[in-house]
């Protein structure tokens, strides 16, 4: 009886110990595929005239990072940088860049750095990606055809993140929409993986320690209190389990706008414009169209 006792016990401990070591593995794996996110091919968009005068483009931003894009001239002197989300690349948003396009607006779209044929093999989050996007506005203001004084951004995701933080930084960007972006990355984190306890966040941090990322660089609250009467629509859609409406509402709560939010009815994370094909191009054209 004592033998099978302790021949149970020795089985219970090494079977939390392979649990234990499953939740670390997981943890890690999971973390990493974001930090080193995998790339995906950027195919140019069909000849259509929507996108007549689309240019390839490069430009450094203050690292020497080269970042790799389009872009597009406006025919009425506004510009909207477009930054895409995690593992995407500048094609991600091609359907936003066409009905800007057919309204005249100026584009510039990108490759964030370790994306589609930027350089750079490690993803933060949006904390240097910021730098990035500003590197983007620098090379929109310096175009002949823009006016220096009607550039907004729109960005998904990791590219909402990017946004968020980059107009908080530079006064340049006169509206920014911000889509599936508003859990702090700490937290999301946190909700994520926490419930495992120690094992699930450890491997995580220590992940993203080695990468050189550091998860609180980037507060959505603070960022959009530093945009304090500067025009932010911020979009996330019903479904998506990642953007909860009182993320939302506390970003609202930072200071005063004119700020709005629009949760789409059906959409999980993206996909906005196939939920809402009239509404979401609707809202998003007279939002710039106020502001730029």
């Amino acid at each position: 009886m004592k033998r099978l006792l302790v021949t149970g016990l020795l089985l219970g401990g090494l079977g939390l110990l392979v649990l234990a070591a499953w939740v670390a593995v997981r943890s890690a794996r999971y973390i990493a595929s974001e930090v080193y996110p995998p790339r995906r091919p950027v195919e140019r968009p069909p000849e259509e005239a929507a996108f007549a005068g689309l240019r390839d483009i490069a430009f450094q931003d203050a690292t020497g990072l080269q970042l790799k894009g389009w872009y597009l001239p406006p025919k009425n002197g506004a510009l909207v940088v477009l930054v895409h989300g995690l593992s995407g690349n500048r094609t991600q948003l091609l359907p936003e860049a066409r009905f800007l396009a057919e309204a005249g607006y100026g584009l510039v779209l990108f490759d964030l750095g370790a994306h589609g044929q930027s350089a750079g093999t490690v993803s933060t989050y949006g904390d240097r990606e910021a730098a990035q996007v500003v590197a983007a506005l620098d090379f929109a203001a310096l175009q002949p055809e823009v006016d220096a004084r009607r550039i907004g951004a729109l960005g998904f995701s990791l590219g909402g993140y990017s946004v968020l933080k980059a107009a908080a930084q530079d006064a340049r960007f006169k509206a920014v929409v911000v889509e599936a972006a508003a859990v702090a990355p700490a937290q999301a984190l946190q909700d994520e993986l926490g419930h495992w306890g120690p094992l699930g966040l450890w491997p995580a941090l220590e992940v993203m320690r080695r990468a050189g990322v550091d998860v609180n660089a980037v507060r959505p609250a603070q960022h959009m209190a530093a945009l304090a009467r500067r025009p932010v629509l911020l979009i996330a859609g019903t479904e998506d389990p990642w953007v909860p409406e009182a993320s939302l509402d506390d970003l609202l709560r930072q200071g005063q706008g004119p700020w709005e939010k629009w949760r789409v009815s059906g959409a999980g994370h993206g996909d906005y414009l196939q939920a809402a094909p009239e509404e979401y191009p609707r809202r998003v054209l007279a939002f710039f169209s106020r502001f730029l």
